[in-house]
């Protein structure tokens, strides 16, 4: 699963960007700054990549995978099946 290193939010925040400014300016939609919010990180590589742009980091350090037995059972066993 992919999780984010950080609090996003937070890190928006220090750059005086809150979701008002994200909203207006056209950044980040109110959906996106939601999940956001929620540690939901089911992003585009678009947003990832503004995210990198705004915040000066690296995807790397913005988000990491760490794998679940879930993400085993969905994904890799569908391959030994086969």
């Amino acid at each position: 699963m992919i999780k984010y290193k950080i609090d996003v939010i937070k890190a928006l925040e220090g750059i005086k960007i809150n979701t008002t400014v994200a909203r207006k300016s056209g950044i980040f939609g109110q959906d996106t700054m939601k999940k956001f919010r929620n540690g939901d990180t089911r992003i585009s590589l678009d947003v990832l990549n503004r995210l990198c742009c705004l915040l000066k980091m690296q995807p790397g350090d913005i988000v990491e995978f760490m794998e679940e037995e879930e993400d085993r059972e969905k994904i890799i066993t569908k391959i030994c099946e086969k």
